[in-house]
């Protein structure tokens, strides 16, 4: 499946070049299969929805604008009716430290009224800025290598076969064949390591304004141990992550969702803002969706959401959006966590399957505000995520390279 969560685990130089492609190309052959390499150990990719590369050239948007209101019934000793499993909040009072439980859908609930109350922002950019730490698994001076091979191969053979659209129709679907062969089978590295970059972004709210990401910034590698350090110095200490900041700006309409390419920033306000026309919506979207053949509904959801939450909706789709989640089966609270900012959060998990693997996937929500702190997704039996992301800030601003004002 999952595109979306080892997309964030595409070789930095390959940004540049996908973008050059998509603008050579129709957005639906090399756009999407140079989206990202497959893991090491299975073909998988993770999923955020790691879209076509528009989005990870630019990571979409993200966020909830925080509105601090505590919600009756947030926290109750008592799940309500078909609610998922409980888990248990540390909340102690002064005259006592017994924990209380949250369940999902109590939370998800609570979280509705909170969405529903905060005021509608504007402006001319979404601004987030995130804090990105991922699992380092291929090789990408060996990797960027041969896609780039194949890019300059494929270029040779369009000039060959001008002006014959059946054989490169052919050539082209050899090439998406190439470069799938390489994602399903990338270079490795054979060693643990962690990557950690923060990234801003600037998105468009107008057609025909340019998008802008800084990436690379504050870069941080981590080893797992002290002999997979050694290992890499072996192998000669390639540079797992370009450690200069980049900047990069794109004319071109950025898609939210890879698993949903109607969505974008300029479609979001056309959303339904009452949990029944949002429900169909979303189960419309899903039949038309790649994920289909992936996963279902349920599975579908929490992702999807993932690139709802991150955007700028408005407060009643937010809000409905909410109360759907609260109504699907196989969403828990794994109850109070810290992000990898450090701040404190509800988490709710759910699971998906890709190839035979399991994840999962879990989002960290501010308790009073609904605000979306952190997304990250784990295979199951390992204890570090694959890729987790923190949200550290996120509102609408006027101009690019401007951030909101607190």
């Amino acid at each position: 499946m999952n595109d979306r969560v080892f997309a964030q685990l595409k070789p930095v130089e390959l940004d540049g070049l996908t973008e050059d492609a998509y603008l050579r190309r129709r957005s639906d052959d090399l756009a999407r299969a140079f989206q990202t390499p497959r893991s090491p150990q299975r073909s998988r990719r993770l999923t955020m929805p790691r879209l076509p590369f528009l989005i990870t050239a630019a990571t979409a948007a993200a966020g909830i604008a925080a509105a601090v209101i505590v919600v009756p019934g947030l926290v109750s000793g008592d799940p309500a009716p078909g609610a998922p499993t409980a888990a248990v909040v540390s909340r102690g009072s002064q005259d006592s430290q017994e924990p209380q439980t949250v369940d999902a859908r109590s939370f998800l609930l609570a979280a509705a009224v909170t969405a529903a109350r905060e005021p509608a922002g504007s402006g001319r950019y979404w601004y987030t800025r995130e804090r990105v730490i991922q699992q380092v698994t291929v090789d990408e001076a060996k990797y960027t290598a041969r896609v780039k091979t194949l890019v300059r191969e494929w270029e040779a053979r369009k000039k060959e076969l001008k002006g014959k659209p059946a054989e490169l129709e052919a050539a082209d679907k050899e090439m998406e064949k190439k470069v799938g062969e390489l994602k399903a089978s990338p270079p490795k590295v054979s060693y643990a390591a962690t990557a950690a970059y923060t990234e801003d972004s600037w998105h468009a709210r107008e057609k025909g304004d340019s998008n802008r990401t800084v990436g690379n910034q504050d870069v941080k590698i981590t080893f797992g141990s002290p002999e997979d350090r050694e290992k890499w110095k072996e192998e000669g200490s390639p540079v797992l992550r370009e450690d200069k900041p980049s900047t990069s700006d794109l004319d071109l309409p950025l898609v939210l969702s890879i698993d949903n390419p109607t969505l974008t920033l300029q479609s979001l306000a056309g959303l339904p803002t009452d949990k029944e026309g949002l429900e169909r919506r979303l189960r419309s979207l899903y039949g038309k969706s790649s994920a289909r053949d992936r996963v279902d509904f349920a599975g579908y959801l929490p992702q999807t959401s993932l690139d709802l939450l991150r955007a700028p909706l408005t407060p009643g789709t937010r809000s409905a959006l909410f109360k759907v989640l609260a109504e699907q089966p196989g969403i828990t609270s794994q109850g109070e966590v810290t992000d990898a900012l450090g701040r404190t959060g509800v988490a709710l998990t759910s699971r998906f399957t890709s190839d035979g693997d399991s994840f999962e996937f879990r989002l960290i929500f501010d308790e009073k505000s609904a605000k979306l702190l952190e997304y990250s997704t784990t295979k199951e039996g390992e204890s570090s995520p694959l890729t987790r992301v923190a949200y550290q800030d996120t509102g609408w601003v006027d101009r690019l390279g401007e951030r909101p004002q607190d």
